[in-house]
Protein backbone atom coordinates (compact mmCIF):
# COMPACT_ATOMS: atom_id res chain seq x y z
CA UNK A 1 0.00 0.00 0.00
CA UNK A 2 1.22 3.49 -0.73
CA UNK A 3 2.79 5.35 2.17
CA UNK A 4 0.08 8.03 2.45
CA UNK A 5 -1.94 5.65 4.63
CA UNK A 6 1.04 4.66 6.77
CA UNK A 7 1.92 8.26 7.65
CA UNK A 8 -0.97 8.58 10.07
CA UNK A 9 -2.94 6.40 12.42
CA UNK A 10 -6.07 4.88 10.94
CA UNK A 11 -8.95 5.53 13.33
CA UNK A 12 -12.10 4.92 11.24
CA UNK A 13 -12.55 2.11 8.70
CA UNK A 14 -15.59 1.58 6.48
CA UNK A 15 -16.38 -1.85 5.04
CA UNK A 16 -18.80 -1.90 2.10
CA UNK A 17 -20.40 -5.24 1.24
CA UNK A 18 -24.12 -4.78 0.87
CA UNK A 19 -25.39 -8.24 -0.07
CA UNK A 20 -26.00 -11.15 -0.58
CA UNK A 21 -25.88 -13.19 2.61
CA UNK A 22 -23.18 -15.58 1.46
CA UNK A 23 -21.10 -12.76 -0.01
CA UNK A 24 -21.33 -10.73 3.18
CA UNK A 25 -20.19 -13.74 5.20
CA UNK A 26 -17.17 -14.23 2.96
CA UNK A 27 -15.79 -10.84 4.00
CA UNK A 28 -15.46 -12.04 7.62
CA UNK A 29 -11.84 -13.27 7.26
CA UNK A 30 -10.96 -9.81 6.00
CA UNK A 31 -12.77 -8.30 8.96
CA UNK A 32 -10.62 -10.43 11.25
CA UNK A 33 -7.42 -9.20 9.63
CA UNK A 34 -8.54 -5.58 9.84
CA UNK A 35 -9.36 -5.91 13.51
CA UNK A 36 -6.05 -7.65 14.24
CA UNK A 37 -4.00 -5.04 12.37
CA UNK A 38 -5.97 -1.98 13.56
CA UNK A 39 -7.17 -3.15 16.95
CA UNK A 40 -7.90 0.38 18.17
CA UNK A 41 -9.74 1.56 15.07
CA UNK A 42 -13.52 1.87 14.88
CA UNK A 43 -14.83 -0.42 12.12
CA UNK A 44 -18.20 0.30 10.51
CA UNK A 45 -19.93 -1.90 7.92
CA UNK A 46 -22.52 -0.75 5.38
CA UNK A 47 -24.90 -3.60 4.53
CA UNK A 48 -28.43 -4.00 3.20
CA UNK A 49 -31.17 -5.00 5.62
CA UNK A 50 -31.59 -8.59 4.35
CA UNK A 51 -28.02 -9.51 5.31
CA UNK A 52 -27.59 -7.25 8.34
CA UNK A 53 -28.76 -9.78 10.94
CA UNK A 54 -25.80 -12.10 10.38
CA UNK A 55 -23.38 -9.33 11.47
CA UNK A 56 -25.14 -8.48 14.73
CA UNK A 57 -23.11 -10.89 16.86
CA UNK A 58 -19.68 -9.93 15.51
CA UNK A 59 -17.58 -8.31 18.23
CA UNK A 60 -15.05 -7.18 15.62
CA UNK A 61 -17.60 -4.69 14.25
CA UNK A 62 -18.23 -1.45 16.11
CA UNK A 63 -21.12 -0.22 14.00
CA UNK A 64 -23.54 -1.73 11.47
CA UNK A 65 -24.97 0.82 9.05
CA UNK A 66 -28.02 -0.43 7.17
CA UNK A 67 -28.31 0.96 3.66
CA UNK A 68 -32.04 1.48 2.82
CA UNK A 69 -31.75 0.04 -0.69
CA UNK A 70 -35.37 -1.09 -1.12
CA UNK A 71 -36.88 2.22 -0.07
CA UNK A 72 -34.53 4.19 -2.29
CA UNK A 73 -34.98 1.84 -5.27
CA UNK A 74 -38.78 2.04 -5.12
CA UNK A 75 -38.70 5.81 -5.12
CA UNK A 76 -36.16 5.94 -7.95
CA UNK A 77 -38.48 3.95 -10.23
CA UNK A 78 -41.33 6.43 -9.82
CA UNK A 79 -40.85 9.81 -11.58
CA UNK A 80 -42.99 11.44 -8.91
CA UNK A 81 -40.71 10.30 -6.09
CA UNK A 82 -37.38 10.27 -7.94
CA UNK A 83 -36.03 13.37 -6.21
CA UNK A 84 -37.20 12.04 -2.84
CA UNK A 85 -34.95 9.02 -3.45
CA UNK A 86 -32.02 11.27 -4.35
CA UNK A 87 -32.64 13.35 -1.22
CA UNK A 88 -32.73 10.22 0.94
CA UNK A 89 -29.45 8.97 -0.50
CA UNK A 90 -27.78 12.34 0.02
CA UNK A 91 -28.95 12.31 3.63
CA UNK A 92 -27.49 8.81 4.03
CA UNK A 93 -24.22 9.99 2.48
CA UNK A 94 -24.09 13.01 4.78
CA UNK A 95 -24.36 10.70 7.77
CA UNK A 96 -21.46 8.64 6.42
CA UNK A 97 -19.26 11.69 5.87
CA UNK A 98 -20.02 12.90 9.39
CA UNK A 99 -18.14 9.86 10.71
CA UNK A 100 -14.89 11.02 9.03
CA UNK A 101 -13.69 7.66 7.75
CA UNK A 102 -9.98 7.36 7.01
CA UNK A 103 -10.38 4.38 4.68
CA UNK A 104 -13.24 2.73 2.80
CA UNK A 105 -12.90 -0.82 1.47
CA UNK A 106 -15.34 -1.62 -1.34
CA UNK A 107 -15.61 -5.41 -1.43
CA UNK A 108 -18.82 -5.34 -3.49
CA UNK A 109 -17.47 -3.95 -6.74
CA UNK A 110 -20.71 -2.64 -8.25
CA UNK A 111 -22.02 0.83 -9.13
CA UNK A 112 -24.03 1.23 -5.92
CA UNK A 113 -21.12 0.29 -3.66
CA UNK A 114 -18.80 2.57 -5.59
CA UNK A 115 -21.17 5.50 -5.14
CA UNK A 116 -21.39 4.79 -1.40
CA UNK A 117 -17.60 4.60 -1.20
CA UNK A 118 -17.19 7.90 -3.03
CA UNK A 119 -19.79 9.77 -0.99
CA UNK A 120 -18.43 8.40 2.28
CA UNK A 121 -15.77 11.09 2.00
CA UNK A 122 -12.96 8.69 2.94
CA UNK A 123 -9.70 10.08 1.51
CA UNK A 124 -8.52 6.54 0.72
CA UNK A 125 -11.02 4.32 -1.09
CA UNK A 126 -9.87 0.79 -1.89
CA UNK A 127 -11.58 -1.23 -4.59
CA UNK A 128 -11.00 -3.58 -7.50
CA UNK A 129 -9.54 -2.38 -10.80
CA UNK A 130 -11.38 -2.29 -14.11
CA UNK A 131 -11.91 -5.85 -15.30
CA UNK A 132 -12.29 -7.12 -11.74
CA UNK A 133 -15.32 -4.98 -10.88
CA UNK A 134 -18.54 -4.13 -12.70
CA UNK A 135 -20.82 -1.23 -13.61
CA UNK A 136 -18.01 1.36 -13.72
CA UNK A 137 -17.28 0.75 -10.05
CA UNK A 138 -13.57 1.43 -10.59
CA UNK A 139 -14.28 5.09 -11.29
CA UNK A 140 -15.37 5.76 -7.70
CA UNK A 141 -12.37 4.35 -5.82
CA UNK A 142 -8.91 5.94 -5.84
CA UNK A 143 -6.85 2.87 -4.86
CA UNK A 144 -7.51 -0.07 -7.17
CA UNK A 145 -6.00 -3.55 -7.19
CA UNK A 146 -5.64 -6.02 -10.02
CA UNK A 147 -6.09 -9.67 -9.14
CA UNK A 148 -3.45 -12.22 -10.22
CA UNK A 149 -6.01 -14.31 -12.12
CA UNK A 150 -9.58 -13.61 -13.25
CA UNK A 151 -11.13 -16.35 -11.11
CA UNK A 152 -10.48 -16.72 -7.39
CA UNK A 153 -12.35 -17.81 -4.30
CA UNK A 154 -14.46 -14.90 -3.09
CA UNK A 155 -12.72 -15.20 0.26
CA UNK A 156 -9.27 -15.00 -1.35
CA UNK A 157 -10.38 -12.12 -3.55
CA UNK A 158 -11.50 -10.15 -0.50
CA UNK A 159 -8.29 -10.94 1.37
CA UNK A 160 -6.18 -9.61 -1.49
CA UNK A 161 -8.03 -6.31 -1.29
CA UNK A 162 -7.53 -6.28 2.48
CA UNK A 163 -3.81 -6.91 2.02
CA UNK A 164 -3.49 -3.46 0.47
CA UNK A 165 -4.22 -2.09 3.92
CA UNK A 166 -2.92 -4.75 6.31
CA UNK A 167 0.12 -5.97 4.37
CA UNK A 168 -0.90 -9.63 4.85
CA UNK A 169 -3.53 -11.86 3.26
CA UNK A 170 -3.57 -14.87 5.58
CA UNK A 171 -7.01 -16.37 6.09
CA UNK A 172 -8.32 -14.83 9.27
CA UNK A 173 -9.66 -17.15 11.95
CA UNK A 174 -13.10 -15.57 12.26
CA UNK A 175 -16.41 -17.29 12.85
CA UNK A 176 -19.96 -15.98 12.94
CA UNK A 177 -20.86 -14.65 16.36
CA UNK A 178 -24.23 -15.11 18.04
CA UNK A 179 -25.94 -13.38 20.95
CA UNK A 180 -27.44 -14.69 24.19
CA UNK A 181 -30.89 -14.35 22.62
CA UNK A 182 -29.86 -16.44 19.60
CA UNK A 183 -28.58 -19.13 21.94
CA UNK A 184 -31.79 -19.00 23.95
CA UNK A 185 -33.83 -19.58 20.77
CA UNK A 186 -31.62 -22.54 19.86
CA UNK A 187 -32.11 -23.95 23.37
CA UNK A 188 -35.89 -23.75 22.94
CA UNK A 189 -35.74 -25.44 19.54
CA UNK A 190 -33.63 -28.26 20.92
CA UNK A 191 -36.05 -28.76 23.81
CA UNK A 192 -39.31 -28.51 21.85
CA UNK A 193 -38.49 -29.92 18.41
CA UNK A 194 -35.42 -32.16 18.48
CA UNK A 195 -35.10 -35.72 19.74
CA UNK A 196 -31.48 -35.47 20.83
CA UNK A 197 -30.43 -38.33 18.53
CA UNK A 198 -26.99 -37.99 16.98
CA UNK A 199 -25.62 -37.42 14.47
CA UNK A 200 -27.63 -34.30 13.81
CA UNK A 201 -27.67 -33.61 10.07
CA UNK A 202 -28.89 -30.32 8.62
CA UNK A 203 -30.48 -30.60 5.19
CA UNK A 204 -31.17 -27.29 3.46
CA UNK A 205 -32.82 -28.09 0.09
CA UNK A 206 -33.89 -24.62 -0.95
CA UNK A 207 -32.32 -21.60 -2.51
CA UNK A 208 -33.62 -18.08 -2.80
CA UNK A 209 -36.73 -17.76 -5.01
CA UNK A 210 -34.55 -16.02 -7.61
CA UNK A 211 -32.17 -18.99 -8.01
CA UNK A 212 -34.24 -22.19 -8.40
CA UNK A 213 -31.69 -23.42 -10.97
CA UNK A 214 -29.29 -24.12 -8.08
CA UNK A 215 -31.57 -26.75 -6.48
CA UNK A 216 -30.64 -30.42 -6.57
CA UNK A 217 -34.29 -31.49 -6.24
CA UNK A 218 -36.65 -32.28 -3.35
CA UNK A 219 -36.95 -35.99 -4.27
CA UNK A 220 -33.17 -36.41 -4.12
CA UNK A 221 -32.90 -34.65 -0.78
CA UNK A 222 -35.68 -36.88 0.54
CA UNK A 223 -33.89 -40.04 -0.62
CA UNK A 224 -30.64 -38.77 0.92
CA UNK A 225 -32.36 -38.04 4.22
CA UNK A 226 -33.89 -41.53 4.33
CA UNK A 227 -30.46 -43.09 3.75
CA UNK A 228 -28.97 -41.05 6.61
CA UNK A 229 -31.74 -42.06 8.98
CA UNK A 230 -31.52 -45.77 8.07
CA UNK A 231 -27.71 -46.00 8.03
CA UNK A 232 -26.83 -43.70 10.90
CA UNK A 233 -30.05 -43.38 12.89
CA UNK A 234 -29.46 -39.69 12.30
CA UNK A 235 -31.76 -36.89 13.23
CA UNK A 236 -32.37 -34.98 10.01
CA UNK A 237 -33.39 -31.34 10.38
CA UNK A 238 -34.77 -29.59 7.30
CA UNK A 239 -34.16 -25.86 7.40
CA UNK A 240 -35.47 -23.19 5.06
CA UNK A 241 -35.46 -19.48 4.44
CA UNK A 242 -38.27 -17.09 3.51
CA UNK A 243 -39.96 -18.32 0.32
CA UNK A 244 -38.46 -21.83 0.65
CA UNK A 245 -41.21 -23.34 2.81
CA UNK A 246 -42.77 -25.35 -0.03
CA UNK A 247 -39.46 -26.92 -1.03
CA UNK A 248 -38.74 -27.96 2.55
CA UNK A 249 -42.24 -29.42 2.87
CA UNK A 250 -41.82 -31.42 -0.34
CA UNK A 251 -38.69 -33.05 1.07
CA UNK A 252 -40.38 -34.02 4.34
CA UNK A 253 -43.49 -35.31 2.57
CA UNK A 254 -41.42 -37.47 0.20
CA UNK A 255 -39.44 -39.14 2.98
CA UNK A 256 -40.21 -42.65 4.21
CA UNK A 257 -38.66 -41.92 7.58
CA UNK A 258 -39.32 -38.94 9.79
CA UNK A 259 -37.48 -35.63 9.72
CA UNK A 260 -37.71 -32.49 11.80
CA UNK A 261 -38.93 -29.34 10.12
CA UNK A 262 -39.55 -26.13 12.00
CA UNK A 263 -42.74 -24.11 11.66
CA UNK A 264 -41.05 -20.88 10.55
CA UNK A 265 -37.93 -19.61 8.85
CA UNK A 266 -35.24 -18.86 11.41
CA UNK A 267 -33.30 -15.62 11.52
CA UNK A 268 -29.77 -15.84 10.20
CA UNK A 269 -27.96 -15.85 13.55
CA UNK A 270 -30.46 -18.37 14.92
CA UNK A 271 -29.58 -20.62 11.99
CA UNK A 272 -25.91 -20.07 12.77
CA UNK A 273 -26.40 -21.24 16.35
CA UNK A 274 -28.44 -24.29 15.32
CA UNK A 275 -25.84 -25.22 12.71
CA UNK A 276 -23.04 -24.79 15.25
CA UNK A 277 -24.74 -27.43 17.38
CA UNK A 278 -25.09 -29.87 14.47
CA UNK A 279 -22.67 -32.42 13.00
CA UNK A 280 -22.88 -31.99 9.20
CA UNK A 281 -24.64 -29.59 6.85
CA UNK A 282 -25.88 -30.66 3.39
CA UNK A 283 -27.15 -28.21 0.79
CA UNK A 284 -26.49 -26.26 -2.38
CA UNK A 285 -24.75 -22.95 -3.01
CA UNK A 286 -26.67 -20.69 -0.64
CA UNK A 287 -26.09 -18.26 2.17
CA UNK A 288 -26.92 -20.95 4.78
CA UNK A 289 -24.16 -23.16 3.34
CA UNK A 290 -21.64 -20.41 4.07
CA UNK A 291 -23.19 -19.85 7.50
CA UNK A 292 -22.59 -23.51 8.36
CA UNK A 293 -19.04 -23.31 7.09
CA UNK A 294 -18.29 -20.20 9.16
CA UNK A 295 -19.56 -21.70 12.40
CA UNK A 296 -17.26 -24.69 11.96
CA UNK A 297 -19.82 -27.31 10.91
CA UNK A 298 -18.53 -29.67 8.18
CA UNK A 299 -20.28 -29.04 4.86
CA UNK A 300 -21.30 -31.24 1.96
CA UNK A 301 -22.02 -28.76 -0.84
CA UNK A 302 -23.93 -29.98 -3.90
CA UNK A 303 -22.92 -27.73 -6.77
CA UNK A 304 -24.67 -27.75 -10.12
CA UNK A 305 -24.25 -24.50 -12.06
CA UNK A 306 -22.19 -22.94 -9.28
CA UNK A 307 -18.56 -22.05 -9.92
CA UNK A 308 -16.56 -24.30 -7.56
CA UNK A 309 -13.58 -21.95 -7.43
CA UNK A 310 -15.37 -18.71 -6.65
CA UNK A 311 -17.86 -20.23 -4.22
CA UNK A 312 -15.94 -22.79 -2.19
CA UNK A 313 -16.73 -22.87 1.56
CA UNK A 314 -14.42 -21.58 4.28
CA UNK A 315 -11.15 -23.50 4.02
CA UNK A 316 -10.69 -23.80 7.79
CA UNK A 317 -13.81 -25.97 8.05
CA UNK A 318 -13.90 -29.50 6.57
CA UNK A 319 -16.00 -29.58 3.40
CA UNK A 320 -16.71 -31.60 0.28
CA UNK A 321 -17.95 -30.12 -2.98
CA UNK A 322 -19.88 -32.58 -5.14
CA UNK A 323 -20.39 -31.65 -8.77
CA UNK A 324 -20.34 -33.10 -12.27
CA UNK A 325 -18.56 -31.20 -15.05
CA UNK A 326 -21.03 -30.10 -17.71
CA UNK A 327 -20.46 -28.20 -20.93
CA UNK A 328 -22.80 -25.44 -19.77
CA UNK A 329 -21.42 -25.17 -16.23
CA UNK A 330 -20.62 -22.93 -14.46
CA UNK A 331 -23.42 -20.57 -15.42
CA UNK A 332 -25.84 -18.03 -13.97
CA UNK A 333 -28.79 -18.73 -16.27
CA UNK A 334 -31.65 -18.33 -13.84
CA UNK A 335 -34.26 -19.47 -16.36
CA UNK A 336 -32.62 -22.88 -16.83
CA UNK A 337 -34.86 -25.85 -15.97
CA UNK A 338 -32.79 -28.65 -17.52
CA UNK A 339 -30.51 -29.40 -14.60
CA UNK A 340 -27.89 -31.23 -16.70
CA UNK A 341 -25.19 -30.14 -14.24
CA UNK A 342 -26.83 -32.20 -11.48
CA UNK A 343 -27.08 -35.42 -13.47
CA UNK A 344 -25.17 -38.31 -11.94
CA UNK A 345 -25.09 -36.90 -8.41
CA UNK A 346 -26.87 -39.59 -6.43
CA UNK A 347 -28.27 -39.59 -2.88
CA UNK A 348 -25.99 -42.57 -2.13
CA UNK A 349 -22.89 -40.62 -3.12
CA UNK A 350 -23.88 -37.65 -0.99
CA UNK A 351 -24.62 -39.92 1.97
CA UNK A 352 -21.17 -41.50 1.63
CA UNK A 353 -19.57 -38.07 1.84
CA UNK A 354 -21.60 -37.18 4.92
CA UNK A 355 -20.35 -40.35 6.62
CA UNK A 356 -16.79 -39.65 5.52
CA UNK A 357 -16.94 -36.20 7.11
CA UNK A 358 -18.31 -37.70 10.31
CA UNK A 359 -15.42 -40.15 10.39
CA UNK A 360 -13.01 -37.29 9.89
CA UNK A 361 -14.56 -35.63 12.91
CA UNK A 362 -13.95 -38.87 14.86
CA UNK A 363 -17.66 -39.34 15.44
CA UNK A 364 -18.32 -42.37 13.24
CA UNK A 365 -17.82 -44.98 15.96
CA UNK A 366 -20.35 -43.28 18.22
CA UNK A 367 -22.81 -43.11 15.35
CA UNK A 368 -22.33 -46.66 14.10
CA UNK A 369 -20.99 -45.59 10.70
Amino acid sequence: MTSDIDKREIERILIIRLSAIGDVIRVLPSLGLLRKRFHKAKISWVVEEAASNILGGMREIDEIIVFPKNRISRKLKNPLTFFCAVSRFLKFSKELRRRSFDVALDYHGLFKSGVISFFSGAPVRLGFAKGFSKELNHLFNNRKIKLPVPKLSRITRNLLLTKELTGVDDVGDVHIGTTAEDRRVADIIEAEYLSGERPRIIVHPGTSPRTPYKRWGADRYAALSDILVSRLKAEVIITFGPGEEDTAGEVKDAMKHGATILDRPMRLRELAELYRRSDVYVGGDTGPMHIASFVGTPVVAIFGPTDPIENEPYVKTPFVMIRRPAACSPCRKRSCTRGDCFEGITPEEVADEVIRLLKGARKAEAYGA
